[in-house]
């Protein structure tokens, strides 16, 4: 099945680890992130927003460690609006799609309380050489950079004289996307003077027109990490997955279900409207080097609602083994009395 070549990106996935060892790379699942020190992303998560006409995304990263700069670099599928976002969107969405917890009582007797053992559980104007620079602005710790271009070698050369880590593929990597006529959103990460990007940094949200729900991922097939993918799909209908990124490395369903708004959904109340299917895919790529595809996802057949099921064993050994005890202890107390009763009868006999 064939469709218009302009795809809605969600968030672009990692590029490549750069050779530096001065201002070392690193893959993520939203975008290249560059940092300058020891900084690493491990976490990343994305809520996209679809109605069939326009996108939003809305990406946060979780940094570990600390850098005093970084970078992102992204394509949209068409002119990108950037604003910052309310950190406790995801706050929210992990509540509303965290499993279900259901609970089995096992009996079979255990006698850990005897030993004392317990056991708990467990994301223009100007132009240089092919490159056309559309718009800039500063939107907290972030300077943003809309860029159009041609000639993927040129805006690969713009990046890297603006200081983005330039790794070899780069021309390559771009190439599709600026063939597809995507634009190029650079963000550099510039917190204020003293200031350390670490920890959860603030979400970005980025808007623009789509005719197709995508999650972009071609690039990050030159990742040295294995991609972790979480995405928050708020559709009219439940989204399933039409080309995986990789044939090997299956998205999971964790969470399909209509959200309405409501006082338990207020960061969420901008992207729901009257309310939304909200799905949830997760995807683990150990090996990078499958991913051959975008992400696409098309409404599935039916808005068939489905939540995650944890299921815990409660022991209740503890108490079959203590009534099993007082049986015994009983029993015990039953025998010794009739010993003795008899033993006494013999000896007045």
């Amino acid at each position: 099945m064939t469709r218009n070549p302009l795809r809605a990106a969600l968030l672009v996935v990692a590029l490549v680890v750069s050779v530096s060892l001065a201002a070392p790379a690193y893959a993520c699942a939203c975008g290249a992130y560059i940092p300058n020190g020891d900084a690493v992303v491990v976490d990343e998560k994305a809520l996209v927003r679809w109605d069939g006409s326009t996108e939003d995304i809305v990406m946060a990263l979780g940094v570990q460690g600390s850098s005093d700069k970084a970078g992102w670099i992204m394509p949209v599928p068409s002119e990108a609006k950037v604003t910052l976002a309310e950190p406790t969107v995801f706050d929210e969405l992990r509540r509303l799609t965290r499993p279900r917890t259901e609970y089995r009582d096992s009996w079979w007797p255990s006698f850990d309380w005897l030993r004392g053992d317990r056991y708990g559980g467990a994301p223009g104007g100007a132009q240089d050489g092919g490159v056309q620079v559309r718009g800039q602005q500063r939107l907290g710790p972030f300077d943003v950079t809309r860029l159009g271009a041609d000639d993927p070698k040129a805006l690969a050369d713009w990046l890297g004289k603006e200081g983005f880590d330039k790794p070899a593929t780069l021309d390559a990597d771009l190439a599709p996307y600026v063939q597809e006529g995507w634009e190029i959103v650079a963000i550099k990460l510039a917190p204020a003077e003293g200031d350390e990007l670490t920890g959860e940094l603030q979400p970005l949200r980025l808007t623009f027109a789509s005719d197709e729900l995508v999650y972009p991922m071609r690039l990050s097939r030159n990742a040295e990490r294995e991609q972790s993918v979480q995405l928050y799909l708020l559709a009219d209908h439940r989204m399933d997955p039409r080309t995986p990124a990789s044939q090997t490395y299956s998205p999971e369903l964790r969470f399909a279900g209509r959200v309405e708004p409501s006082a338990d959904t207020e960061s969420l109340k901008p992207f729901l409207g009257g309310g939304m299917f909200l799905t949830r895919w997760d995807n683990l790529i150990v090996e990078p080097k499958s991913i051959a595809n975008d992400y696409t996802f098309d409404a599935a057949d039916a808005d068939t609602a489905y939540q995650e099921v944890i299921t815990q064993t409660r022991d209740r050994g503890e108490i079959t083994a203590a009534v099993l005890l007082l049986l015994l202890l009983a029993a015990a107390i039953v025998i010794v009395f009739v010993v003795v009763r008899r033993t006494r009868g013999r000896m007045t006999s």
